[in-house]
This record gives C-alpha cells, structure tokens and sequence, in this order.
C-alpha cells in the first residue's frame, strides 16, 4: 500500500435530506461508492459522519488491523452494546462470580451436547416446513410466513425446550428486532436512556416470559441449553434471580444462532423458483447422494450444488450489508487517512455485489460456488473473525438442510400474480421483502424433466 497524503481529504457524500433519508443505505451506499469510489463520507445528518469503506482491499486492511476497530461506537448503539443492555449484566458483576462460574459449567455441557440437540430441533423443524407447505395443497405460500416459523423451530427448542407457542416465539423475536432497529436509527438523545424505550420494555419483556414458561417446564438435566444450566446452577433461586442469571445465557445463543426471520431460506427459495433447471439439477444431486449413502445422514460435502446455491444466498443478501466501527488508531487507506475516533462502514452489501470480483453481480447463479470466489475477501456474509467463522458454519447448514428437505420433495415456483417490486430487498434491520413472496409447490416427480419457466425473473 503506497503512502498516503496526510493532506488528502476523503470526499463526501451529501445524504442528509430527507430525499436520501426515504432512499435508505442501500441505495445510499450505491449512490456514494458509484460517485466517489471505495473510500467516501457519507454525512448522515448534520451532527453524524460515517466513512465508508467498500473494496475488498478495506476488508484485508480490517482482517489484519482487528484491534484498530472496536466495536463500541459512542453514540452509534453496536449490536454488542444492544445486546448487553436488552439481556442485562449481572453475571459479569463481582458478587455474582458464583453464579458465573456455575454458568460456565453448564455451557460447557451444552458444548458437548449442542450438535447433537440442535441437529434434532433443525430436523423437525425441516419437517414442520413440508407439513406447512403441503397444508397449502396448489395455493400459493406466503414464503416470509413458513420461513419465519422454521427458522424459530430449528433453534428454541434447544435453548428453551418446549416453551411458548412458535407464532408467539416469532413475534417476540421481531419485537427483539424493533428494539434493535430503534437503538441503531435514533439519535444519541433519544438512546440515552435505553431502558425507558417501550421497544426495550416489550422485547425484555418477551424474553422473560419465554424463560418463565420454560422454567415451569424444564428439569435440571433436560437435553436443552436451559436443562443444563439448571443442573448447574445452586438450587433455592428465587424466580428474579433466575432469570437474570438465565436470559443473558439464553439471550446470547438465541441471538447468535437464530437465521433471524429465516430470510436466508426465503432468499434461497425465491430465487431457486425462478430457475426450475438449478432446481432440478439440486433434486437429481440430493437424489444420487442418498442413494449412495443409504441410511447414512447426508453432509454438507455431499451436495456441492445446493452448497453453492446457499453460499450464492448469502452473496446477495448478507446478513449484516453494513458492519459498523469505530477507529481506535489512525488508519491509511485508499489514499487517505482515516482519523481516529471516526465512524467507518464496512459495507459487504457493496463487496458482495461488484463488478470488480463477480461476473453478473446483481444475479442470482446457483452454480456460482461451484468454484471457489477469486478473491476471498470480497465474500463476508457474517462479517470476519473467529466467532463469525462458527455462527457461519451453523447457519449454512441449516439453510443447506432445509433447502434440500424443500428441493427433494417439492417443485416450486412464483406464484402467477407475484408482484415483483415485492421481492425487492428493503434494509431495515434485516434485508427483508417489501412485500409478500408467494410461491407455488407441487409434488416433485424425481423423473420428470424441469419445466421451462413460465414466469418473469425478479430483478434484485
């Protein structure tokens, strides 16, 4: 990297008006990088500057220089700020080392364990979903419904056993969402007191009533997250303290495991639909390895294709398309010199989606990951680090598994009257639909030949 000019300014990139305001980051980010390039300040608001950084030559320069970016943000919220304020702190206080240490205990049963329980929650919530699709019999489903309710299924049974209804589990955890979304939109006077947001209420709120209920049903040794921390922690807690000390080990693995609102899986599907012959070519490769492997549960190695499509989702719609942080040490990048203490954005919506590293960036191929990308930083859907690599490994496999359960038994298409403004991406917290995503499934016959598409393809 050449020497900078510590002269150099970087441009900016004037989104304070209400017209960019209702444009929204994605368009915003799309806007500033096609102007000004890989390095530019976005001006927010007259008081908010964030520089975002967009190439992969920022994420090498972040993988190498991880201590030069925290991730507490003054008065942006980080998630892990929010996150420790919605779950509370009180096993990291001093008097409560007790507590914390049987707390450790019981995660290091559930490490043990946790293949195992979470492989039997994502099986059944796999068959949940075809039992929700085949309940539609030829009407068109509603994807962000069953997708919503799978991605529920495939992890709170392991962390809470049976607990509260799944419709209720799932809305709760859009409450959890909103809460989320409030403290990273608003400004600093409106976060300062975090705990007087009704957002923050509702969604705390939530979570002890999920972990009342579980405690009413689960006992110590249960195969799930809150059977082993009942084994482990003193017995004659009152009900307080149990669940302080259970809703921030609850809280961490169901916000660290959950495929939030399962819109991976909604992804992968709608864009699977549009191409009957990837779809077919994923049942003949589903159909081929488990007629080599009878008996035998199938890996993630043993479908590349599929594997490919649901690493191809994730190239799309990543998700995290904007990692926020904060400089601890003065950066030289692009050019420029980055002062400490600012705002940067990471943008892997951007990476992910450039010309630069991807043919026919803004299109959905299947096939894409057949062959590994040519440059490896350009592909980071969870964001970068050791922890990221583990949340990423989980959440392929489950989006792989239940894309093979759908694929295997269902083909599946957009539904006639689909609007496609609706299967545009919309970043709140979360690259969600605008609107309803209706598909159509039917039967599969393993040895009919695909079907010509009989219907538009959505643009992205």
């Amino acid at each position: 990297m050449t020497a900078p000019d510590p002269i150099q300014s970087l441009p900016v990139f004037d989104a304070s008006s209400e017209f960019h305001q209702n444009l929204g980051l994605l368009k915003v980010a799309d806007l500033a990088k096609a102007k000004h390039g890989d390095a530019v300040i976005i001006r927010a608001s007259a008081v908010r500057d964030m520089v975002l950084l967009s190439g992969s030559e920022a994420v090498d320069y972040w993988k190498a220089h991880q201590g030069h970016f925290q991730t507490e943000l003054g008065e942006i919220a980080s998630n892990a700020a929010i996150t420790r304020i919605l779950l509370g702190d009180m096993l990291e206080q001093p008097e409560n080392a007790a507590l914390w240490d049987a707390t450790r205990r019981a995660l290091a049963t559930v490490a043990a364990e946790w293949d195992r329980w979470s492989e039997r929650a994502l099986t059944a919530a796999n068959a949940a979903l075809l039992e929700d699709i085949a309940a539609a019999g030829a009407a068109p489903v509603d994807l962000r419904a069953i997708c919503s309710l799978w991605s529920v299924r495939a992890l709170v049974p392991t962390l809470y056993g049976q607990t509260l209804p799944d419709h209720e589990m799932r809305e709760g955890l859009m409450q959890i969402e909103q809460f989320y979304y409030a403290m990273s939109t608003r400004d600093a006077a409106e976060t300062a007191v975090p705990t007087a947001l009704p957002e923050f209420r509702v969604a705390r709120d939530f979570l002890d009533r999920a972990t009342t209920r579980a405690l009413e049903q689960a006992q110590p040794g249960d195969p799930s997250v809150i059977g082993a921390a009942l084994a482990a922690l003193p017995p004659g807690l009152d009900r307080p303290t149990l669940l302080d000390c259970l809703r921030p080990t609850l809280g961490r693995l169901l916000l660290e495991k959950l495929s939030i609102d399962g819109l991976a899986l909604l992804w992968a599907l709608t864009h699977i639909a549009q191409d009957p012959a990837l779809a077919a070519d994923m049942a003949a490769e589903i159909g081929a390895a488990q007629a080599d492997d009878a008996g035998r549960a199938l890996s993630d190695a043993d479908t590349p294709l599929c594997f490919s499509a649901v690493q191809e989702c994730l190239r799309m719609y990543p998700e995290l398309p904007f990692i926020y942080r904060i400089t601890s040490a003065p950066l030289e990048l692009h050019g420029h010199v980055i002062p400490v203490r600012s705002t940067v954005v990471f943008a892997p919506w951007l990476v992910q989606r450039d010309p630069r590293y991807w043919d026919r960036p803004n299109s959905f191929d299947g096939r894409r990951f057949l062959q590994p990308p040519r440059i490896k930083s350009a592909f980071l859907p969870f964001g970068i680090g050791p922890r990221v690599r583990a949340r990423t490994q989980f959440l392929q496999h489950q989006l792989l598994t239940a894309l093979r359960s759908v694929i295997a038994h269902h083909e599946l298409r957009l539904a006639p009257k689909v609007r496609l403004g609706d299967l545009r991406p919309i970043l709140r917290s979360t690259l969600a639909p605008r609107g309803a995503v209706p598909l159509c499934f039917a039967p599969r016959d393993a040895g009919a030949a695909p079907a010509p598409a009989a219907f538009e393809t959505a643009e992205t």
